[in-house]
Formats: structure tokens, C-alpha cells, sequence
């Protein structure tokens, strides 16, 4: 609270006004800001009491890579992440089959920005020695994972919405790898009292006779609450 004490001034030709303390309230909740962060599941979100804006980022999850050698299961696609139903949408990145293309990397709609995942490697062909499966798509919240070496599987992707990696054998190639999640952001200035949510399941691995694949990670939802506009 500031105090302004006896301040003289001039107001027209002779006339002289004094005031009086003046005791002015600062307005600003000093709140510092919170955060709420989804990983799994599904439910509502309530904004907490005092809320004035918010700042959701999110990304859907990452897709399984596939193994190299007989295929006993593709690669699964990555779940998509909802804010507010369909409100904020980050899609999941896309699953895989036994020598076939990378999957897709996810798209994302309805943040002041959207970003794609990007797409998971191919199937890397007819294997050469030495040689390294593909690695999956990455999302900005987390990284594909690497291929597998010779009978090796792909590794998993990491953070949030990473593509998982294809495995390899020499002479056979095979695997190819997930893509990435999409991710958004946005900025909510009238908070709704609720919204539902859910958070996208990583893709499965792929499965086969050699090496198998690497999964997808899962989605994220980050809630930034505030509680001041300054």
C-alpha cells in the first residue's frame, strides 16, 4: 500500500489545495501461477478458483515401429490427446507394417500454434551389413527412438509422443518406424468452468519373427494457470 502525504499544489489563479493522506490499494493478485499436467487417462478439468487465463500445450502420442522377419503384429498408431472434446486436437502419429513406409506424423488443430509430428523412417530394404533400422518421428515434446541393429529391435521413443524405432536384421532390413504426435498451443483468456479431457495411448510395438519394433511414447496435456493479467 503507498501513502501520499501532504501534497500542495496550485489549482487556479489563488486558490491553494492541500490533500490529505491518500492511501492507494494495489489491485494485483500477487498469486504466482500453477500448473496442472496430465500424462494418462481421462476426466474433467476444473480451472482453479481465481483462474483468469490459461496456456495448454499438448501433444498426441507417438506410433510403433515394426519388427523385420515374419510379422506377428504391426505397429499400433499413436492415441490422439482432446482438450474440451474436440475443442483441441493433437493427433497421434501413425502405426506401421513389416517393409512398408514410416507412419505419418500426427497433425494438431484449434491452438494459436499446431504443429505436426514429424513422420517415421521407412523400411530400410534389403538390409546391408553393418546397416541400422529406421528411427520413428519425433514430436516438440519428445524423440523418436532408433532403429535396432543386425536382429535387433527398435528402441522406444522418448518424452511425449515419440515415434518408436524399426528393427533390422542384415540381408532382410524390414522394420519401419512410428511417427510423431502432433503437438499445439493456446492461450484461453475465458476459461470455461470445465473441460473434459484425454490423453493419447502410445502406439504398440510391431511384433515379428527376428526383431520387433520399438513403441510410441504417450501424450501430454500441460494446464499454465494464471491468475493475474500482469
Amino acid at each position: 500500500m503507498a501513502e501520499i502525504s501532504q501534497i500542495p499544489f496550485t489549482a487556479g489563479a489563488g486558490i491553494s489545495v492541500s490533500a490529505s493522506t491518500l492511501s492507494v490499494s494495489n489491485p494485483v493478485n500477487p498469486t504466482a501461477p500453477t500448473q496442472t499436467i496430465y500424462t494418462f487417462g481421462s476426466g474433467t478439468y476444473n480451472p482453479p478458483t481465481g483462474v483468469k487465463w490459461l496456456r495448454v500445450r499438448m501433444a498426441g502420442a507417438g506410433g510403433g515401429g515394426s519388427g523385420t522377419g515374419t510379422q506377428t503384429a504391426p505397429g499400433e498408431n499413436g492415441g490422439t490427446t482432446t482438450f474440451g472434446s474436440s475443442f483441441l486436437t493433437a493427433n497421434g502419429g501413425g502405426g506401421t507394417v513389416v517393409n512398408g513406409a514410416g507412419g505419418l506424423g500426427g497433425s494438431s488443430s484449434g491452438g494459436d500454434v499446431n504443429i505436426a509430428g514429424s513422420q517415421g523412417q521407412g523400411s530400410q530394404g534389403d538390409g546391408v551389413s553393418g546397416g541400422m533400422g529406421p528411427t520413428g518421428g519425433s514430436s516438440p515434446l519428445g524423440m523418436g527412438g532408433g532403429g535396432g541393429a543386425n536382429g535387433q529391435s527398435g528402441a522406444g521413443g522418448t518424452g511425449y509422443g515419440g515415434g518408436g524405432g524399426g528393427g533390422y536384421q542384415n540381408g532382410a532390413g524390414g522394420g519401419a518406424a512410428g511417427g510423431g504426435g502432433g503437438y499445439l498451443e493456446k492461450l484461453i483468456t475465458s476459461p470455461s468452468a470445465s473441460y473434459p479431457y484425454w490423453v493419447g495411448v502410445a502406439g504398440a510395438a510391431g511384433t515379428a519373427s527376428v526383431a520387433n519394433g520399438g513403441p510410441g511414447t504417450g501424450g501430454i496435456i500441460i494446464i499454465e494457470e494464471h491468475y493475474n493479467y500482469t
